[in-house]
């Protein structure tokens, strides 16, 4: 597929923000952000900027490649890189670049996307929601734990998504009899916003999947992403809706509590992003799944020092961390290698795309994070449905 055209415009993100848009060929993708950042995620650009910048200075250079294969993918990603990549550009640039040239390609070839990467992919994806949210992806108005999150244990896709929203308006009902201060509200992500505390949230999610479990027979974990990095000031961790500020063991032995007394199974980042020995310290300590995001940022060289340290049993897989949908790959291939659980996940600032579905099933994700509720989590669910419908 020759490029013969490419341009870029702002539009709008699922939070209303401007983010950048590129259109290759026609076809048009673009690039979601994070409200929740680690510091090691590759540069982002004024989404204004971005689309001048690529207007005058890349759009002409683009039209010079020709892709028909993944390796022509790869050598257009190098070259781009050689010439300022992310650093120059941006990776939300880069990001919708290469989504755009995924879209166009897929329309050129008549081919779905995943099948540029896995012509015969296995389907066993499980969908991970968020259903109850604070920190900042609530602007703070709700617990001081970023996201509550749940996953069925259960071999069809489907039935896991229906499930999930089976917990997420049971939780609604529940928060509606015991918050006094809840309004119905939902974060940039779809999950309520409570003004209960942490212990409070999780009794209440356990109790919503017990009465899910007892309609449908099928056992549901619990997870949490603590987000601990945007707790950490001062080599603390400040607790704000509980007023409590805790040292670095005291976190960890709060980690440990919270595994323990709520029987979970997932915890993403609960330490600051910096503590490759804390990680790995509590990842010897349990059997949930301790998982690097701030921590890993998508990053290889992260990741690796995460392998060697032993400091996660998983990590999030978000592109736009690296801006880079080959580097991305390449750091999924690094995880399965080493048994690492890779999980591909949205961001809060989310897009219309269905991309992300596609390239769960062409990498052979095994768990996707991609929320439960509003529209553009929505899509990439009901893409997955469709695929898993064609390919099981």
């Amino acid at each position: 597929m020759r490029i013969i055209s490419a341009k870029a415009r702002v539009v709008l993100n699922s939070r209303g923000d401007p983010t950048i848009e590129i259109e290759i060929n026609g076809y048009s993708e673009s690039a979601p952000e994070g409200a929740s950042k680690g510091k090691y995620e590759a540069k982002y650009l004024d989404p204004v900027e971005a689309a001048k910048l690529f207007n005058n200075d890349l759009a002409e250079f683009v039209k010079t490649f020709d892709i028909q294969t993944l390796g022509d993918l790869k050598d257009f990603e190098e070259e781009i890189f050689g010439i300022g990549g992310v650093e120059k550009y941006g990776a939300n640039t880069i990001l919708a670049l290469e989504y755009a040239i995924l879209r166009a390609w897929s329309a050129y070839e008549g081919l779905p996307i995943y099948a540029f990467f896995n012509k015969k992919p296995k389907f066993n994806i499980k969908p991970l929601s968020n259903i109850i949210g604070g920190g900042a992806h609530s602007n703070w108005r709700g617990p001081d734990i970023q996201e509550f999150l749940v996953l069925p244990e259960t071999d069809s896709f489907k039935l896991g998504v229906f499930i999930n929203s089976m917990v997420h308006k049971k939780v609604k009902n529940i928060l509606i009899a015991l918050d006094k201060g809840f309004l119905g509200s939902k974060n940039d992500e779809g999950a309520w916003v409570s003004s209960l505390n942490n212990d409070e949230l999780l009794l209440i999610l356990s109790g919503a999947i017990d009465e899910i479990k007892n309609e449908t027979g099928v056992d549901i974990k619990i997870g949490v992403d603590i987000a601990a990095s945007q707790l950490y000031k001062d080599g603390k961790y400040i607790y704000r809706k509980e007023n409590k500020e805790l040292n670095r063991e005291e976190q960890i032995e709060y980690v440990e509590y919270l595994i323990n007394s709520h029987k979970l199974f997932y915890v993403e980042d609960p330490l600051y992003e910096e503590d490759f020995e804390g990680f790995s310290e509590l990842n010897k300590k349990t059997n949930a799944l301790i998982v690097g995001d701030d921590l890993t940022v998508t990053n290889i060289e992260r990741v690796k020092k995460a392998f060697e340290m032993n400091s996660v049993k998983a990590i999030i897989i978000k592109p736009n961390q690296v801006g880079a949908i080959i580097k991305t790959m390449e750091v999924v291939e690094f995880c399965k290698k080493n048994n690492i659980i890779p999980i591909l996940s949205h961001r809060s600032g989310e897009t219309e795309s269905n991309i992300l579905a596609h390239l769960a099933v062409g990498w052979e994700i095994p768990i996707v994070k991609f929320g439960i509720a509003n529209g553009e989590r929505i899509a990439k669910l009901n893409e997955l449905i469709r695929l898993e419908e064609k390919l099981k």
